[in-house]
């Protein structure tokens, strides 16, 4: 089913249209001209920035946590990792949240992250679940163990499970690395 608030755009379209068909019917009957009809294609539009601005998409919630996750391993501030992890966060090598964020604080107590470049992002999203395969480069600081001991910049790819919880607020639930280098990887080779 289309959805006018993941696609609030298609309204701009819409009211181009309806201008058109407002300016024809006024040509071809100028008897039925009315002040107000200009005013029909000007709401339309209006309504697609209103719509746009003020409803969150679940597309949009989740690229703002990722983004965010991002910058917070930039600035080594694992407190708000912390806040988009799920109580009931797993994976393949960590049971539950308190454990991945132990290996999150470790890894984020010294300089690690420069930047990351996202090269390709994948969704697969239904109603409650979403899962999304990302992957990039990621370059290390100078001052890191990473950049010293590995190498300047890797290319990783991992797959992030989320979860819409009843408050309508999505949240991580598992994070599992797929590739290094082109090279297949899971958590148990990286501890």
């Amino acid at each position: 089913m289309y959805n006018i608030c993941e696609k609030p755009w298609t309204l701009l379209i819409i009211a181009v249209v309806v201008l058109f068909v407002i300016y024809i019917i006024r040509k071809l009957k100028p008897e039925k001209r009315q002040w107000w009809q200009f005013f029909i294609p000007v709401v339309i539009a209006l309504s697609a920035f209103a719509i746009d601005i003020f409803f969150k998409t679940d597309l949009e919630s989740i690229n703002t946590i990722i983004k965010s996750c991002i910058k917070a391993s930039k600035n080594e501030d694992a407190d708000t990792i912390d806040t988009f992890v799920a109580s009931d966060y797993h994976d393949s090598l960590h049971q539950d949240k308190y454990e991945i964020m132990v290996y999150c604080r470790a890894m984020l107590s010294e300089p690690a992250v420069e930047r990351f470049v996202k090269l390709n992002q994948s969704f697969e999203l239904s109603s409650a679940n979403a899962t999304v395969l990302i992957k990039g480069f990621l370059f290390f600081e100078k001052e890191s163990r990473f950049y010293k001991e590995l190498k300047p910049a890797m290319l990783v790819e991992f797959e992030l499970g989320l979860k819409k919880y009843p408050n309508r607020k999505w949240q991580i639930n598992r994070v599992e690395i797929l590739e290094i280098d082109n090279q297949p990887i899971d958590w148990d080779s990286i501890k």
